[in-house]
């Protein structure tokens, strides 16, 4: 069916920016429904003269104010019985920039099964009680939804889907004043519509007419989201087989907001979480976290799978979904640690003392060397922590694509944090310089020992050392032991792990150096994988719950 469109204007009493709006739409070859709901006298009349000054224009009436979400039902409805496929809803007030209408329009064409909605732009005009407002209601959606790709669900600006619009409405009964515009967007997306976010400028002018009601919309808000919060656990298994297709979409990254391009992972959504985090505190990100957290349980089959896999090896029993979903729950907290540390909210003293103590000790003497992490625990909590001067004689060495994302991240959280990330995708003579140099000035490389190398080619085999884990063969990566043995200097295992609300750090020597016989370098490389693997197989039994490899460990043809 050829899209067919007309925009509806819902008003009430918004007499002062009507004409202006109509104005825009009847430039733009729209056909236009207007819905007075309930309004004065003087609206009427505005409307009146309105609809005898243009052409296309039709008008309802609702005698009794009924509230926004009761006007735009009726419109919606007009506009089926008229033939219309999509509508264009556009608020009355005057707040939106309507020079984007034509973009809008092409993209819901290419894309004529999706809700296309506005991404609001604010400048300094916005209330700062509507801001904050905002925000609680989208860090509920995200909730709802499991998703971060709906960025705004209050703005009116949007292009609906007829038939897929009037099928929700047709089947629960939805908000009828201010929780409307949020609570559609969310069924919507349940029903596995995709939702499409394009920027468009808001301003608030100094004569907006505003008709919501602080306690009594409000409130509506309130028990709409609890609604939805509720509704999402009871049809869960429904809502997460209907998950809309954004794959099939046609568009243009220039036109559309970042949520629509990339999702699972994303720098954005971390970065949101990390928001969170500083706005509400740990504990309350932590239970609005939890629905995120088993959508990725109940969608990451290959993560849940080696939980499950790496849990029964070390627990010696079958696992269920209680100690998989523990698992992943761990790993949430884990993450909220990170933020507090980097954001100052976690210091020294969460720190076990005596670990502390070690830290410092090694720190303080004049030759530096080479410290093996691990995945398991969270050593990067206690980078976060460290005096200055510690923290800028840490060099970790990450994977390229891992660095960026790493110090992106960083930034966001701390623009003042001082952490050195050298990329080691290939290591040349002068990196190897530059760290043989740091390390005799009392410099620290931290190393990841537990993940195999990064395959940057389909010719080559990466360079591992099976060494017995758990009981079964799994590959170690050979090079951080060929790197410490080139740097001719000590080598320490850490780990940092969490008692209780304290962490607890390790710090053992593994070698006061590491040498691999050049006749025999095979079986060289096997004792000091074997050693490292025997040493992280000790704490992985003692703390299966902050192993955080959620990949196959054993799995040698990757």
């Amino acid at each position: 069916m050829t899209p067919n469109y007309c925009a509806i204007l819902a008003t009430y009493n918004h007499h002062n920016a009507l004409e202006k709006t109509v104005k825009i739409l009847h430039q733009n070859r729209l056909s236009i429904i207007i819905v007075d709901d309930g309004s004065d006298i003087k609206t009427q009349q505005v409307i009146q003269d309105i609809a005898k000054k243009y052409k296309d224009i039709s008008t309802l009436r609702l005698d009794k104010n009924s509230g926004k979400g009761a006007a735009l039902e009726c419109g919606l409805r007009y506009a089926k019985k008229q033939g219309y496929t999509h509508v264009f809803q556009v608020d009355a007030d005057g707040q939106h920039d309507l020079s984007t209408l034509g973009q809008f329009i092409d993209i819901s064409k290419s894309n004529p099964s999706a809700l296309l909605s506005g991404h609001p732009l604010y400048d300094q005009s916005i209330p700062l009680a509507r801001r904050i407002g905002r925000w609680f209601t989208h860090i509920w959606v995200w909730i709802e939804t499991l998703s971060f790709r709906i960025t705004d669900t209050m703005c009116g600006f949007r292009i609906y889907p007829l038939e897929q619009t009037l099928a929700i409405y047709d089947q629960v009964n939805i908000g009828r004043r201010m929780d409307f515009d949020t609570e559609i967007m969310v069924r919507l997306f349940w029903a596995g519509v995709p939702i499409i976010m394009s920027p468009v400028r808001v301003v608030y002018p100094k004569d907006n007419h505003s008709n919501f009601k602080m306690l009594q919309d409000n409130w509506r808000i309130t028990t709409m989201h609890t609604k939805l919060f509720f509704g999402l656990l009871f049809h869960l298994p429904k809502i997460l087989s209907n998950r809309p297709n954004y794959t099939t979409l046609d568009l243009s990254s220039e036109t559309i907001h970042w949520s629509v391009v990339k999702e699972r992972g994303s720098f954005v959504g971390i970065l949101f979480l990390s928001k969170i985090y500083k706005l509400l505190g740990r504990r309350f990100c932590l239970i609005l976290g939890s629905p995120l957290v088993l959508y990725f349980y109940l969608t990451g089959t290959l993560q849940r799978k080696a939980s499950h896999d790496f849990l029964s090896r070390v627990l010696k029993k079958q696992i269920g979904f209680e100690e998989s979903f523990r698992h992943f729950m761990n790993f949430f907290s884990m993450v909220l640690d990170k933020f507090g540390a980097w954001s100052g909210d976690i210091d020294l003293s969460q720190l076990d003392s005596t670990g502390v103590k070690q830290f410092k000790k090694m720190m303080a003497q004049k030759q530096g060397g080479v410290i093996f992490v691990s995945h398991l625990g969270n050593m990067e909590l206690c980078r976060a922590v460290s005096t200055p001067d510690h923290k800028s004689r840490l060099h970790v060495l990450l994977h390229s694509k891992n660095a960026q994302h790493f110090n992106r991240l960083l930034k966001a959280l701390n623009p003042l944090s001082n952490v050195n990330i050298i990329e080691v995708t290939e290591i040349g003579a002068d990196t190897m310089l530059f760290l043989k140099g740091r390390i005799e000035q009392g410099d620290w490389i931290v190393i990841a020992a537990d993940r195999r190398p990064i395959q940057t080619t389909k010719s080559t085999e990466p360079r591992v050392t099976m060494a017995s884990f758990l009981g079964q063969p799994a590959p170690f990566a050979q090079g951080p032991y060929v790197l410490a043995s080139l740097l001719e200097c000590p080598v320490y295992v850490s780990f940092a792990i969490k008692c209780n609300t304290q962490y607890r750090l390790y710090i053992e020597k593994f070698s006061d150096q590491i040498i691999l016989e050049r006749h025999n370098k095979e079986a060289s490389l096997q004792y000091y994988t074997q050693k490292f693997s025997t040493i992280l197989e000790e704490k992985a039994k003692k703390y299966p719950y902050q192993w955080f490899n959620f990949f196959d460990f054993w799995t040698q043809d990757k």
